[in-house]
């Protein structure tokens, strides 16, 4: 009998098993990437200044008020003539004639005589910066103009020193006497302040010092980008696209300098941080890098800024959404109040800060009663949050009375001692304490949705404080990006009409149209950041009747100290910093040295 030949079967249950191993390895893969990516993404939030604090009630209450009483023209108007003034005041300094620097340093007394009253504008702008973020000093204007003279005496008797001694222009003149001008104006502030005011008031020196470290910072960004300007051009052009990237990344790092430095500021963080840092950033791309006529550093700069605006905002969505949630959990607050429904934030989160009795979040943040300076509420206003200060002080109290009987636990949820709640309103105004009624930690309360009444109060004040601190900042940068390229448009076009504009390498060597085309392009960029800012307006009125153009109004008009004084200091300093007087040349060549 023939044996018959068995074709062999193929192995199912291998194939099979290797098809699991492969999917198994694809889902892990799949895991790894969104694990990084969410890594990422929450790494770049760390990073991001409007994630890094909240209102305080008296500032929420304070933006409530100037809601009601504010029209939308009075809004618009203060928006539109804000950065009015320190453009004027450039214009005014441009009209000062000049002679050929080539004719040496004492034929051009008229320069030396606009470098000085220059600098004094600008001294006098960073001292308010200083004195105006601290409550317990006021200096007159006679005294920050002394200051400011002084100073100036120091700098402009520097670079005229190397002048005669050397050259003129002094190669990169109006960097080189930054360093004894900042001492020399450490030391008249010091004194103009007083040695018994510090000795009179604990924790001054502090404040001022952390202070000066936004001024350090601002000094030193002003010196870094000039050198990247000039590393830029000594670059090949095949290593340029990765060195432009260095400019984003160092302004991140100094927003996040500015923002630690006025941590004890929480409330004014937003306004110092782009107001120092993105103002700077905005001017210098539209001056100096288009003196240098890097094309692609400017279109790579303005992509980031672009890109980080688009993750800011969806950013800003999520945080939306978390809150309309939360909304639809806790209806029965929005009873507490006549003027609040589920579209109207403000009004609940007001009406229940009044009734606060705990104030720390399940995140451990301490909700913060005082704003660290004056906002001039008035008498009924500033009597509610003395009365708040009160409770906030018991439940402090009850907080330590507990954790000392149970040292081992953790302060979490408003249970313990968190060190930021003993600490959180630590450097405020003294209050008045209004009479105590019994901590909401003591009662039962009924609960919606598994919350009590007094955690959705909580949870509902605090993200409306974080939600503001957040719309704030972005609001400023939107402002921030459409202002500086409108200002810097009029600027060059009244700079073309004068006869300073021959020493301006931006405007030497333009030929005609090239200023029309550059002001076609500025428009289309501010059009498109006007369009983002409405986006955050509509979205924001929508979903919670808040308004964004009321929020930037109420920052440029309530703070219009900080705010002029910022604006000053860098539209002065940047927009003639290329001026050929000052010795700027980004190829380090410095023709007229040899």
């Amino acid at each position: 009998m023939g044996l018959m030949q068995v074709a062999p079967t193929p192995n199912t249950g291998n194939s099979s098993e290797a098809g699991k191993q492969k999917h198994v390895r694809s889902v892990l893969w799949t895991r790894q990437v969104v694990s990084l990516g969410r890594r990422i993404v929450a790494g770049y939030n760390k990073l991001q200044v409007s994630h890094r604090g909240m209102y305080s009630i008296e500032r929420l209450q304070a933006f409530q008020l100037y809601c009601d009483k504010t029209s939308v023209t009075r809004a618009i108007a203060v928006c539109v003539l804000t950065p009015v003034p320190s453009l004027l005041a450039m214009v005014l300094i441009e009209c000062i004639p000049l002679c050929d620097p080539e004719l040496g340093w004492r034929a051009n007394y008229m320069f030396w005589l606009r470098f000085f009253v220059s600098g004094v504008i600008i001294i006098i702008g960073s001292t308010y910066q200083v004195v105006d973020m601290m409550d317990r000093i006021r200096l007159s204007a006679v005294q920050c103009l002394r200051v400011a003279i002084f100073s100036m005496v120091v700098y402009v008797a520097t670079v005229l020193g190397i002048a005669m001694l050397w050259v003129f222009p002094v190669p990169f003149g109006i960097v080189v006497g930054i360093g004894p001008c900042f001492a020399f104006f450490l030391t008249v502030l010091v004194l103009t302040i007083g040695i018994k005011t510090f000795r009179e008031n604990s924790g001054l020196s502090r404040e001022l010092k952390a202070q000066l470290y936004v001024l350090a910072t601002e000094a030193t960004i002003a010196v870094i980008y000039p050198a990247f300007s000039s590393l830029y051009l000594r670059t090949s052009p095949n290593n340029r696209a990765g060195l432009v990237l260095l400019l984003p990344l160092t302004k991140l790092l100094m927003k996040n300098v500015v923002a630690w430095a006025s941590s004890h500021v929480e409330d004014y963080v937003p306004l110092v941080a782009v107001f120092s840092i993105e103002v700077f950033n905005a001017l210098y791309v539209s001056t100096c890098m288009q003196s240098t006529k890097s094309t692609l550093a400017t279109i790579v700069i303005i992509s980031c800024d672009v890109l980080s605006g688009a993750l800011s905002f969806y950013s800003l969505l999520g945080r939306t959404r978390a809150i309309q949630d939360q909304q639809q959990r806790s209806t029965a607050l929005y009873s507490e109040s006549k003027n609040s429904g589920p579209g109207k934030l403000i009004p609940a989160a007001v009406t229940a800060s009044r009734l606060l009795r705990t104030f720390q979040t399940k995140k451990g943040k301490t909700i913060r009663i005082r704003s660290p300076l004056q906002l001039g509420l008035g008498a009924e206003a500033e009597r509610v949050l003395d009365s708040l200060r009160g409770h906030q002080i018991k439940f402090m109290t009850r907080a330590g009375r507990k954790a000392s009987r149970k040292p081992s636990r953790t302060a979490t949820g408003g249970c313990g001692p968190s060190r930021a709640l003993f600490q959180s309103d630590s450097k405020q105004r003294p209050a008045l304490i209004g009479p105590f009624e019994p901590c909401a930690l003591s009662r039962k309360q009924p609960t919606v949705q598994g919350l009590s009444i007094e955690e959705q109060r909580v949870t509902l004040v605090g993200s409306t404080l974080e939600l503001l601190f957040h719309c704030e900042y972005h609001a400023l940068v939107e402002y921030v990006e459409c202002t500086i390229p409108v200002l810097f448009g009029v600027y060059s076009s009244i700079l073309c009409q004068l006869p300073t504009h021959k020493y301006y390498p931006h405007t030497r060597d333009m030929v005609p149209g090239q200023l029309e085309g550059m002001l076609t392009s500025l428009v289309v960029y501010v059009g498109l950041e006007v369009l983002s800012f409405v986006a955050l307006h509509v979205a924001l009125k929508r979903k919670f009747n808040l308004s964004a153009l009321f929020q930037l109004a109420f920052v440029l008009e309530t703070h219009v100290v900080q705010l002029q004084s910022r604006l000053f200091v860098w539209i002065v300093f940047i927009l003639q910093f290329t001026l050929q007087h000052y010795g700027v040349d980004f190829t380090f060549q410095f023709a007229w040295v040899h």
